[in-house]
């Protein structure tokens, strides 16, 4: 069982770069082991250097066939890195903390690493730790108490998301949504949203205020969702046009 962080905490941890995506807490995402400083942070986390050769056994979960990280008797509490986007070859200032829940193998054989992200925090100085990987201080972030008007924020934003997926008849995604009161982490559920950019998940990731979050997410989102009643809109009439030059065609 993993240590509770607590706020205010500082951490010393292994950086993992994410050049191509941003990780919010509450996230649980299968991450490749191809990259070498992607490896030596799990390495480093780990604690057992397996990942040199070790392919890991056991039952599969997320997709990743392997073992639980802290699964054995002697296995150390807190196996945890620092996720830290890097999209333009520059890390973020803030990033995640991440719990390895398993270390094994995805299911086209290659290396893989499942973690789920856990908090917010600020990347402090460079510090020495073990293996190859880059080790930092990492200063947690405090979360703002939720308010009633970041319940209300909470409330406006899943009515537009669940409207969103009702789109996509993605219902169980909606059981999801609907079932998640509290609103950071309703608001974190946007790290999802395939149609929100990396610089505006990077804003989400360093604002620990989840009134904030919300309501740049009901701004956003209410954007995206006019954009898409244009856009449907215009396939509409295109449609149509086409059908009626058909139909005086054949007449």
């Amino acid at each position: 069982m993993t240590e509770t962080l607590k706020t205010a905490e500082t951490l010393k941890l292994p950086v993992l770069p994410l050049t191509d995506s941003v990780v919010l807490p509450g996230m649980v995402v299968p991450l490749r082991l191809d990259e070498p400083d992607v490896r030596a942070a799990v390495d480093a986390a780990d604690g057992t250097g397996s990942l040199a050769g070790g392919d890991g056994a056991g039952s599969p979960a997320g997709g990743v066939a392997g073992y639980a990280a802290g699964a054995g008797p002697d296995a150390p509490a807190g196996r945890r890195v620092l996720l830290v986007p890097r999209p333009d070859g520059k890390y973020a200032a803030v990033g995640a903390v991440a719990v390895i829940e398993q270390i094994g193998r995805l299911p086209s054989g290659e290396k893989a690493a499942v973690v789920r992200a856990e908090a917010r925090a600020r990347i402090g100085s460079g510090v020495s730790g073990p293996g190859a990987a880059l080790w930092v201080e990492a200063s947690l972030l405090a979360t703002p108490p939720a308010t009633g008007r970041s319940h209300e924020l909470a409330k406006e934003y899943r009515a537009l998301v669940v409207s969103l997926l009702q789109r996509r008849n993605a219902w169980q995604v909606i059981d999801s949504v609907q079932s998640i009161t509290d609103p950071g982490q309703l608001a974190d559920t946007a790290g999802w949203s395939s149609w929100l950019d990396t610089e505006r998940k990077l804003t989400l990731l360093a604002e620990p205020d989840a009134t904030k979050r919300l309501e740049l997410l009901i701004a956003w989102t209410k954007d995206h969702v006019a954009e898409q009643e244009v856009t449907e809109k215009i396939a509409d009439d295109v449609r149509e046009g086409m059908e009626k030059t058909q139909r005086e065609f054949l007449l």
